[in-house]
């Protein structure tokens, strides 16, 4: 890939700055510049919002928005940059209620867009339009952005920071350079933003793109190895597809339970390198996925059974079945339907067995 480094430094536009601030100014975006590397840079968000609409009109990519008076970024993506511009300059849309709770937004209406830079940090083809999120993800752990670390991606679930998050923000805010582990913690409090979609023409590939567009945030889904399998748009896109409620599989993401006794449903990755299966929602395997789903709609919470084997190391937990439930469990193993309920929130050995609501991956 080639890349246009624009002669930024030369060009800014910070009248009203001191001295002292120009200096800081040109730091962040010299900063950044050299660590992106990006295709384009606009120095100032506001007075080249035309040239921006102009030149980045259905363009697919990556882009970085930098505030100019502290040198905090975003980190984003979309399937046409310019809308997705068109929206940061609406202040409208900005002070929408669905929209402020955004650190983005938040940092746009405090500081203005004419305080803040567009970089465009790499295009991708429309043929390989499933590598953007896996793009964007990229350059968030890479750069640990501000803006998205502190997104409250988990708030349209009504979760709240833990103490390890609230850790993890108190390290970022005095520390850029963080530990592996802290590292970790960024990547699971990271969510991707989805995308804006503009299109006259509903041609069924437009149709996909326009529900990826109305997507609150990705539901990731796992098999009860905890592999993941596909990517779908949105809480409602899913549920639609499984026959399913929004409330109920809102549910299982924030209990983080086995759904139909098979699959996890998560607003978030495990681990921030997992690639799907499925390289999206809409392919023939997907749609299986969905019947086997549907399929198991009679399972509420299947129960795993393990056989106790002792060894040097302690106990081995050897995988015997899945029962679909309680009731089956106790009726082929002739134990009381009690005692395998207790047991399996415990995951506590009861004589040679041990029950669980989930698979036990490391079974030695």
């Amino acid at each position: 890939m080639s890349f246009i480094y624009p002669e930024f430094a030369y060009n800014l536009p910070i009248a009203g700055f001191s001295f002292s601030q120009k200096s800081s100014v040109t730091c962040f975006l010299t900063k950044i510049v050299a660590e992106l590397k990006p295709v384009k840079v606009y120095n100032n968000f506001k007075m080249e919002k035309l040239k921006i609409k102009k030149e980045q009109k259905e363009k697919i990519g990556i882009y970085c928005l930098l505030n100019l008076i502290n040198g905090h970024i975003y980190i984003g993506s979309s399937i046409n940059i310019a809308i997705r511009m068109s929206n940061y300059l609406n202040n409208t849309f900005l002070i929408n209620r669905k929209n402020n709770n955004m650190p983005i937004i938040q940092g746009l209406l405090k500081y203005g867009q004419d305080n803040f830079a567009v970089l465009i940090v790499e295009y991708i083809l429309p043929s390989t339009l499933e590598q953007l999120s896996i793009r964007e993800t990229y350059y968030i752990t890479k750069l640990l952005p501000y803006y998205n670390v502190l997104k409250q991606g988990y708030s349209s679930l009504g979760y709240k920071h833990t103490e390890l998050t609230k850790q993890m923000l108190s390290e970022l805010a005095t520390n850029r350079k963080h530990s592996d582990k802290t590292k970790a913690l960024i990547s699971k409090a990271l969510v991707g933003e989805n995308n804006p979609f503009y299109n006259k023409s509903h041609s069924i590939e437009s149709k996909i793109r326009m529900i990826e567009a109305n997507s609150a945030y990705p539901v990731y889904v796992y098999n009860s190895y905890k592999k993941l399998l596909v990517i779908f748009p949105s809480v409602k896109t899913l549920a639609k597809l499984i026959k399913s409620n929004h409330s109920t599989i809102v549910n299982y993401i924030k209990n983080s339970e086995l759904f139909r006794g098979e699959w996890y449903f998560r607003n978030l990755p495990y681990n921030v390198s997992d690639v799907p299966t499925y390289s999206n929602w809409t392919t023939r395997e997907s749609k299986y996925l969905i019947e086997e789903i549907m399929n198991n709609s009679h399972i509420k919470k299947a129960i795993f059974v393990y056989k106790c084997i002792p060894n040097q190391q302690g106990i081995k937990k050897e995988f015997i079945l899945k029962f679909e439930g309680v009731t089956q469990a106790q009726k082929e193993l002739n134990i009381n339907h009690d005692i395998i309920k207790k047991h399996a929130l415990v995951q506590l050995p009861y004589k040679d067995y041990i029950f669980s609501y989930e698979r036990l991956v490391n079974t030695n």
